[in-house]
């Protein structure tokens, strides 16, 4: 639990001390009986018969002492008498602690007149059992309508603190959880949920929100876990120590209307999140206006911003050529000052003083290799500017190659268009990771029916590497990565769609063909038939695709399913149905009105306008249920022409 203050946790013991009713009636019948005295503080110490062995708390009893100060002690204690004289507290050391941590800070004196009540000894030992056995920590949701009644009656943190015993900090954080959801403090008072759930509830601001978040988590996990519901909260936010963030600056980012959410549970000072959209925009316009002004200035014929920086290898290798950097000139003048730099550089005695120097050396030689590009070069080439590591990276001299050329040519037609945005490129970023993984899950399926054409496409992907170039630095390139467990975390549909029931029935079925002991010996598969080789290269090929497509620095990545899609006549809606809960729930209501008009639906689409939320994905289920709609960004653009072309159905699956 992260408030630490909260709630107290019990030590382990063997037993418990308990006390006999009829002890407790007699000390009961004493204590009524015994008059309130008044005696000094220099008279008090801690009764030997006192149960508590343990040292007090140093934070436990400052708290207390403080809460003395501010309003004097409420409760008497409970002593005896001592043989030399001295009253032991049997009831009451952790007071009594902080009285003498009042009095050794010289805020009270040992004369202090403190309230007791005496009895016998053998009713002091169980006044002691009695109070350390039943004392119980003020609930976590007392504290927090405590604190509100006391914040609203003006009082503040500070002063809260101070008055009851309570670090400010602490205040400060209880008063955050006074703004969820009376519905939620009120599972909180009953321990239905805990101050972990409650601390990630409060990062949304809005009290219907955090009740509609915290119900939504719990149909789906029962418990509704802290990290879950503040993922749900902040799944379209981004951390401010993110180096996009830095890159942008906190009065650029509220200036454009953002507003930071501030972590206050956090252990980490200055946590907090941003949001993801406003910032990838932000990010896209500072990388558009630095490369078109960097393209202006230094007159290149094209300019690109991208996510990340051009690499000499895979799909950027086939597409860009990058030019040597040319050496920079100098002249006389900058030589001179370089000369001058060097030397003060090597004579500097502190780190700070050689970083500034570098910065001033670098300024001059970027500006000598920027002259160095010729104009020819300029006119054939264009420059990129990316992000890395939080930091603006320019990359000048870059060739666009033409398809099928491999070898420099100055002889090429450039084009300074960026690519086109993804069809995708509007929608949710949770959306887009449910259905991609739903899609994949799907084409998996769809591939392992077709033997034949899985193995074609595992002997296209090995030719690719053999054939045409090579990436990484092992003897074998061949490798195969599995992730139904994120994929089904993702899709809505998880272990219980359709795709993955057939392909975990397949597994099943070529699993109880498999030989004995196959994982140790190679031969082992000498002894497979030519279909069931056959076969279990099919499924291993299908269990590697992934086309889970995500969203950086405000771009939609491409969908890798489209070409195989395509290749294999495949048709999502013969492993997949749109229904209220797996697909429209996790939009807008203005997308399910958009997605029924793409359909052709505007009908159903005014309908719809009509309704709430929860009403109109209902109708949209129904409405699209006899057709075979599936929205645009989740089919290949060849679907309709090649979807027909092969027959493949789930029921064909089992």
């Amino acid at each position: 639990m992260s408030v630490t203050e909260s709630k107290a946790k019990s030590p382990t013991r063997a037993s418990k001390k308990t006390v006999k009713p009829a002890d407790a009636a007699a000390l009961k019948i004493a204590l009524e009986a015994a008059q309130i005295e008044m005696v000094p503080l220099s008279a008090l110490v801690k009764s030997p018969l006192n149960v508590r062995t343990i040292p007090y708390p140093v934070e436990s009893v400052r708290e207390l002492a403080d809460t003395i100060a501010a309003i004097g002690l409420l409760q008497n204690l409970v002593v005896h008498a001592l043989p030399d004289g001295l009253l032991g507290v049997a009831a009451g050391g952790r007071r009594l602690t902080a009285l003498q941590l009042l009095c050794a800070e010289q805020r009270i004196d040992a004369d202090y007149r403190v309230a007791v009540k005496r009895v016998s000894d053998e009713l002091a030992a169980v006044a002691s059992v009695a109070e350390n056995s039943q004392r119980v920590a003020m609930h976590p949701a007392e504290q927090i309508i405590g604190f509100r009644t006391l914040s609203e009656q003006g009082k503040t943190p500070e002063q809260i603190g101070g008055q009851l015993g309570y670090s400010s900090l602490h205040v400060k954080r209880m008063l955050k959880l006074a703004n969820l959801a009376p519905e939620l403090i009120a599972l909180l008072a009953e321990n239905t949920i805990d101050m972990e759930q409650c601390q990630a509830l409060s990062l949304e601001s809005d009290p219907a929100r955090q009740l509609a978040i915290y119900q939504q988590v719990k149909a789906e996990y029962s418990r509704a876990p802290a990290h879950l519901l503040k993922r749900a909260i902040i799944d379209t936010e981004i951390s401010i120590g993110d180096p996009r963030f830095v890159l942008i600056g906190r009065e650029a980012y509220e200036a454009a209307g953002g507003v930071v959410r501030e972590d206050l549970f956090s252990t980490i000072e200055g946590s907090g999140t941003a949001d993801r959209g406003l910032l990838d925009r932000l990010v896209d316009e500072k990388l558009a206006a630095t490369v078109q002004a960097i393209q202006q200035d230094e007159g290149w014929a094209w300019s690109l911003a991208r996510e990340m920086p051009l690499k000499n290898y895979g799909e950027d290798r086939e597409r860009y050529l990058l030019l040597p950097v040319p050496e920079g000139q100098y002249s006389a003048d900058e030589q001179q000052q370089l000369d001058e730099l060097y030397a003060k550089q090597v004579a500097t005695e502190t780190y700070e003083d050689e970083a500034a120097i570098q910065v001033l050396i670098e300024d001059i030689e970027s500006a000598a290799a920027i002259r160095a590009w010729t104009p020819e070069q300029k006119a054939a080439s264009g420059v990129v500017v990316s992000l890395i590591d939080g930091q603006l990276c320019v990359q000048r001299g870059v060739q666009l190659k033409e398809e099928g050329d491999n070898d420099v040519d100055a002889d090429r037609d450039l084009v300074s268009l960026p690519p086109a945005p993804d069809v995708a490129e509007g929608v949710s970023l949770p959306l887009l990771t449910k259905m991609s993984s739903e899609r994949t899950l799907a084409v998996q399926a769809a591939l392992m029916k077709q033997p034949e054409r899985a193995v074609a496409v595992l002997a296209w992907t090995l030719c690719r590497r053999v054939f045409a170039f090579t990436v990484g630095n092992t003897a074998i390139q061949v490798s195969l990565s599995c992730h139904h467990s994120r994929l089904t975390e993702d899709a809505p549909s998880g272990k219980d769609g359709t795709a993955f029931v057939a392909l975990m029935q397949e597994k099943e079925r070529l699993a109880s063909r498999l030989p004995p002991r196959w994982e140790r010996d190679v031969t082992s598969f000498f002894s497979l038939s030519g279909e069931d080789v056959l076969a279990l290269l099919s499924f291993c090929t299908a269990c590697s695709v992934d086309g889970v497509q995500t969203r950086e620095y405000g771009h939609t990545t491409r969908s890798l399913l489209d070409p195989l899609e395509s290749a294999i006549g495949f048709h999502l809606r013969d492993w997949w149905q749109p229904t209220k809960d797996n697909f429209f729930m996790h939009m807008p209501k203005p997308s399910i009105i958009a997605l029924l008009n793409e359909a052709g639906l505007l009908g159903a689409a005014r309908d719809a306008e009509k309704m709430k939320k929860s009403d109109a994905a209902e109708h949209a289920e129904q409405a699209l249920s006899g057709t075979r709609w599936v929205p645009g960004w989740m089919h290949s653009p060849e679907k309709a022409d090649t979807a027909v072309d092969v027959d493949i159905h789930p029921a064909d699956a089992a």
